[in-house]
């Protein structure tokens, strides 16, 4: 807290009367206004005579007459608003900072607060209030806008010797109403001198909100003109010309006139953040027993904690050098153990392996430096041009991380698709003025000279297994506790890799594991983890994934190499999108599975990790934006005849069913902005035509009639209606698609026929999985009554065949965290039931479930997830006829897709996406772990040799064969017995 002020001993008028003779902003006082006096007593303070309010009402007329030398100015004239934009236009305040002071001034009276005075912050500041038509400040301490009338002032006052000092001004000019600035500080003083700058003023805010009952909003703000944090130690510099966040004169100029050229290089540009406004009236609730002067102090304490908690999170922790670091780390206590240990296992001496460790942490370590991060933000800037029509960030979702940054360390977990995903979240935050994470690249990023450049952006290294490793685990767990102990954001890909097929992979624990037990053991007060979705229109490496895709070794490539090629820098890729979830607490998160923080299970700690590492990449699909390249993706590979083309009625009609479907209630779908526009702009009709319906939530329906006129509401459908409402932004989609080659458009206009590129299939299969998780409840549903032959199911027995697919495909979603099956089951029915496709009949053990009128909805739904059911049956067919011998891994798949590619020819199989390694692999990895294969390794040149065979006690064993013809039947309903 900070230095109290010794409480008056006489008039409190009288003697600030002295104290603030010398004020720069010395007030005239009009001839006819009495002296005010007040009480010493608290209950004087609060209650004022008639008399004396009247003296202030009086006191504040003259002042908005009159206005003082420090208000801000009213109007700016040619001129000085030229000049304005000059000097100011690119200083960034966003639109939620000014809804903010300008909601805080509909509900009360605005007093700005800043930390250090600054006359080129208050000129911003009456340059951007008039622009955006906010109050403006009426009065300001210590601080002349108007030289003349400030002498003319000082003049008058000392021949008539009659003054008024500067918190009583504030004070009557704040019962008028009026907003009023106020500076906390002058740069370079010491504590004593800081409280005595504003003090008082903040005294007299607190007993005039006593005495009103309309609200007084105080509102930090920040200017930030420079994103450097504040030094470790401060230099014979710093003290003569102020710090780089609290700057005198000369250092402030310097730093404004940085910002020219950093903003028109795309290095950054100087931005405001308006803090959380404090409500006085909350405020002294808060506090009831607190006297004035008990009040101004812990309303200084909270302003200047806001403040100082905004600065962290825009400009992170003072920064320690890189050998400092190291230093700090090697000797933690765990990691001296560790070394003690290692040396007496290895037999070397305590120097030796302390260099060893130094060599490790050289290895991992970042070496964060802002210059750096400027040029990588210049760049972008220019890659995002040249090959993305525009970047849509979610603005609230990224508030939330900037609030719980204040007091939490954070952790992004954003999915990874692509190379680009390095730098995104970073680009992002540093744009939106947040400090940049520390990210977790793979150690294949760290050669030379991408490595050091990337580690100077603030990556940190690690391998791909930990394997064999006793020391390596130890120094890089210490390091990443040292990053999130000082507040870092730490960004890190739960996944592990980058996902070829557009669907996210099964998460992967080390990391995560971490950061639990750091958490656990007290090392770590506050984590929140972010699950982030980082999407893409179309992505850069799709030509590489499809090769991958098809069995193909993966190749060494880095961002350099695709930076380097023509048609990265030429081809345009649509849009990119960034979608937060909420955060999740981790100490909340331990509490809701009743886990002791201070003495947990080992057991609970794997339990819980294995838990929440689903959670994250549950969330993470389901803020993933759905894009038009998807919907295309998915109406065109949904297309049951694979080499037919789809008329454009068709076409948007099934892509309103698909957006009618993710849009109605209780579906946490998240549109591209593009999309959510196009519907916006025909929601009337939209709502016409539900509103026509009999039900209140019309089912989705692929029935639809193409000749039918718009304006005939009887015979129109909603999914006709919301597919003409995103035409336009869905034939950019085409557009994209067709430069690629990879869908042909024919007789352009309302008669057009599109046809996917059969060597496109992979490719586009890449954008339809990106948002099929939204559909796998019902797919898998769909596809289990399809299995069956009879129209009347028992249901006990399609629930029993539903629980089958989706044990079956526990490697390819994460389904719904804590939900139990039978729930998920029958909720999904309950809504086939309500949208006409079932009917449930009896009851007890006796229900049954019969099929309405066959229609396309349910096929449609099956065909959402057959791919991967003909994935699995083409493995599972392949190592029934394997049985004799283990078979090297690599090559099984290989044989698996060439065998799938000569069925293809022979038209044995549907689709072509069906041979994908990613999806195949998880195949075999649930018959490993069905216990159905075995698994055999042994020792290769460069990694160990993975082969499978068929266990023992399922060769020849009708259960293998009974397993492969339930999953054929599943594909093929009409072998069904």
């Amino acid at each position: 807290m900070s230095v109290r002020p010794d409480r008056p001993a006489e008039d409190p008028d009288q003697k600030a009367h002295r104290d603030t003779a010398s004020e720069t902003d010395q007030a005239l006082l009009p001839h006819d206004l009495p002296v005010l006096e007040e009480g010493l007593a608290e209950a004087s303070e609060v209650e004022l005579s008639e008399e004396a309010r009247e003296s202030r009402l009086h006191l504040a007329e003259q002042l908005s007459r009159r206005p003082m030398s420090s208000a801000m100015l009213e109007r700016l004239g040619r001129w000085l608003s030229f000049l304005g934009r000059l000097l100011f236009a690119h200083v960034l305040f966003e639109r939620r900072g000014i809804d903010q002071l300008r909601e805080c001034a509909e509900r009360g009276t605005v007093v700005y607060t800043m930390q250090t005075h600054s006359r080129l912050d208050y000129f911003y500041f009456n340059y951007a209030f008039l622009k955006h038509e906010l109050p403006r400040a009426r009065f300001a301490n210590n601080l002349v806008v108007r030289p003349f009338r400030a002498l003319w002032e000082r003049v008058v006052s000392f021949v008539t010797r009659r003054r008024i000092d500067g918190p009583r001004k504030m004070e009557a000019l704040i019962l008028r109403d009026e907003a009023t600035f106020l500076f906390l500080q002058r740069p370079r003083q010491k504590e004593r001198e800081r409280v005595a700058f504003s003090q008082p003023y903040l005294y007299r805010l607190i007993q005039t909100q006593r005495r009103q009952d309309t609200p007084i909003f105080v509102v930090p703000l920040c200017l930030f003109w420079e994103k450097r944090p504040e030094p470790r130690r401060a230099s014979l510099l710093d003290e003569l010309f102020g710090t780089v966040q609290s700057p005198g004169f000369v250092r402030k100029l310097v730093n404004y006139v940085q910002t020219f050229w950093q903003t028109f290089f795309k290095f950054g540009q100087p931005m405001v953040q308006v803090s959380g406004a404090i409500n006085l009236k909350e405020f002294l609730r808060e506090y009831p027993g607190a006297d004035s002067s008990d009040a101004s102090e812990l309303l200084r304490a909270r302003l200047e904690e806001q403040i100082r908690q905004e600065r962290h999170v825009i400009l992170g922790p003072t920064a320690s050098p890189r050998e400092q670091v190291g230093r700090e780390v090697l000797a933690r206590p765990e990691l001296v153990e560790a070394m003690r240990e290692h040396a007496e296992k290895s037999g070397e001496d305590e120097s030796s392996v302390r260099r060893k460790a130094q060599k490790l942490f050289d290895e991992i370590a970042a070496d964060p430096s802002l210059l750096m991060i400027k040029i990588f933000s210049a760049t972008l800037s220019l890659v995002w041009y040249r090959i993305y029509d525009g970047l849509e960030v979610d603005e609230p979702g990224l508030e939330r991380v900037r609030e719980q940054a204040k007091t939490s360390s954070i952790v992004l977990v954003p999915s990874h698709k692509s190379h680009i995903d390095y730098l995104v979240l970073s680009y992002v935050f540093y744009h939106y003025g947040l400090m940049t994470p520390h990210i977790a690249a793979g150690v294949n990023l760290s050669f030379w000279p991408l490595g050091p450049l990337f580690r100077r952006a603030g990556a940190f290294f690690i391998r791909r297994s930990f394997k064999g490793e006793d020391l390596y685990p130890v120094v890089f767990r210490e390091y990443l506790i040292r990053v999130l102990e000082e507040k870092y954001p730490v960004e890190f890909f739960i996944e592990g890799t980058r996902s070829r097929t557009g669907k996210l992979i099964k998460p992967r624990y080390g990391m995560l594991d971490m950061m639990v037990r750091a958490f656990a053991s007290g090392r770590l007060d506050a984590i929140k983890i972010v699950p982030i979705s980082v999407g893409y229109e179309k992505i850069i490496e799709e030509r590489t994934y499809r090769r991958e895709l098809l069995g193909e070794e993966k190749q060494k490539e880095s961002l350099a190499g695709l930076l380097k090629t023509p048609k990265f820098l030429t081809s345009k890729k649509g849009r990119l999108y960034v979608e937060f979830d909420e955060p999740i607490d981790l100490a909340d998160y331990f509490g809701r599975f009743g886990i002791d923080r201070l003495e947990p299970e080992d057991e609970d700690l794997d339990a819980l990790t294995v838990r929440l590492a689903h959670r994250i990449i549950y969330d993470i699909n389901r803020v993933t934006t759905v894009s038009p390249t998807a919907l295309v993706a998915t109406v065109l590979l949904n297309n049951p005849d694979r080499d037919a083309s789809i008329g454009r009625a068709r076409l948007l009609h099934e892509l309103g069913f698909l957006l009618h479907f993710m849009t109605q209630p209780g579906r946490p779908v998240r549109l591209s902005g593009a999309l959510r526009e196009a519907l916006a702009s025909r929601q009337a009709a939209i709502d016409a035509l539900r509103a026509a319906h009999p039900n209140d939530t019309p089912p989705v329906s692929l029935s639809y009639d193409e000749d039918a006129d718009p304006n005939d509401l009887e015979r129109q459908h909603i999914e006709s209606a919301m597919g003409r409402a995103v035409a336009s932004v869905i034939d950019r989609a085409l557009a994209i698609f067709e430069k690629e080659k990879q869908v042909r458009i024919t007789d352009p206009g309302d008669r057009a026929c599109y046809t996917l590129e059969p060597q496109a299939r992979h490719e586009i299969a890449y954008y339809r999985n990106t948002l099929v998780h939204h559909f796998v409840p019902e797919g898998l549903l769909a596809s289990a009554i399809a299995s069956f032959e009879s129209r009347a199911i028992p249901l006990d027995r399609l629930m029993d065949q539903t629980l089958f697919l989706s044990r079956l495909f526990k490697y390819e979603w994460i389904y719904e965290e804590r939900a139990e099956f039978e729930n998920v089951f029958m909720r999904t029915l309950d809504y086939f039931s309500a949208s006409g496709w079932v009917t449930l009949q009896g009851a007890g053990e006796e229900r049954v479930v019969a099929i309405a009128t066959p229609g396309p909805e349910l096929d449609y739904l099956r065909r959402m997830v057959l791919t991967f059911v003909e994935a699995y049956a083409i493995v599972f067919r392949r190592l029934h006829e394997l049985v004799e011998a283990p078979v090297e891994r690599d090559a099984l798949i290989k044989d698996v897709i060439a065998k799938g590619r000569e069925q293809l020819q022979r038209s044995e199989l549907r689709f072509e996406e069906s041979l994908s390694k990613p999806t195949l692999l998880n195949a075999l990895r649930l018959l490993e772990d069905w216990g159905v294969v075995e698994r055999h390794t042994s020792p290769g040149r460069r990694r160990e040799v993975v082969s499978y065979q068929v266990h023992p006690e399922w060769r020849g064993d009708a259960r293998y064969q009974e397993l492969v013809a339930r999953v054929e039947g599943i594909l093929n309903p009409s072998t069904t017995d």
